[in-house]
Parts: C-alpha cells; structure tokens; sequence
C-alpha cells in the first residue's frame, strides 16, 4: 500500500476578502484549471509548457475559487512521513493580498517542508524568507520555458 498522500486544498473568497480552505471536489476544475493554465501561459511556477486540459487535470455562489494547493508527503518511505513538498497557485488578481500565508499554515504540521521555486519569482521567495525559511539549495538550469 503507497504511504503518498496528496490533499489539495482550494481556496475561495468573498466580497469581504474572507479566505477559506476545503477540500477541493470534481466542480472546482474548471476554475483550478484557469488559474494553472495562466501560470503555464504566462510564468515559471510550473514548467508546464502547454495549457493542461480537464482530462489531464482530473486526477490532480457568493465564493469563487481563487487559487488551489498541493500539499503531499516527500517521499513514501516512513522516514519521509515528517517532510512535505508544497505547490500553490493564485489567480493572478489576488496575488501579494495574504492568500499564500494561508497555504503555508497547512504545512505546519510537517517538520520540514519543501517549496521548489524559480529564482525569478521574487515576490514568493521574499514570503518564504520572511517566514523563516532558508534557501538550502539551487538547482541550475533546471527547467527552461519562455527561452530562458
């Protein structure tokens, strides 16, 4: 039996800039799939370099969703079970509004978590350098997207 677990969070707002975290549900893929395929179109979150469809991404009101995350074990070896790895996408309206300071709070449970992040994206690598976390490694050239 795989010890991996992947738990995807969505996040929603309303008119009063209210956060809330749930679980994501079958519904919610159209919108998650918008705020990805901008990244894909238009940043290096994710080396992605085509837009994804709802097939590909499948597996993966007074509220709209406004952003997701993944949150999953490291490694499945039990030694990992301590280690997470976390990826998060926001809609690009509400970026620098507080919404990743939220995300980052579902990784507490973890001892040590893992957020991979392309050197060019500021913003993000301030946040995780003002909330104690340091910078342990660089991989060079790693992914290439835009001719860059």
């Amino acid at each position: 039996m795989s010890r991996a677990r992947t738990v995807l969070f969505l996040f929603t707002h309303n008119s009063n800039m209210v956060v809330t975290f749930r679980d994501a549900s079958e519904a919610d893929l159209p919108a998650i799939l918008d705020i990805y395929n901008e990244q894909i179109l238009h940043g290096t979150a994710t080396f992605h370099t085509e837009p994804q469809t709802l097939a590909q991404r499948a597996d993966a009101g007074s509220t709209r969703t406004v952003g997701w995350c993944n949150l999953w074990h490291y490694k499945e070896r039990p030694a990992y079970d301590a280690t997470a790895e976390l990826s998060s996408y926001v809609h690009e309206s509400l970026r620098g509004k507080g919404i990743l300071e939220e995300t980052r709070k579902h990784g507490e449970r973890f001892h040590v978590v893992i957020a991979s992040v392309t050197t060019e994206n500021e913003r993000t690598m301030k946040f995780w350098a003002e909330h104690g976390f340091e910078l342990r490694g660089t991989v060079k050239e790693m992914g290439r997207k835009f001719g860059r």
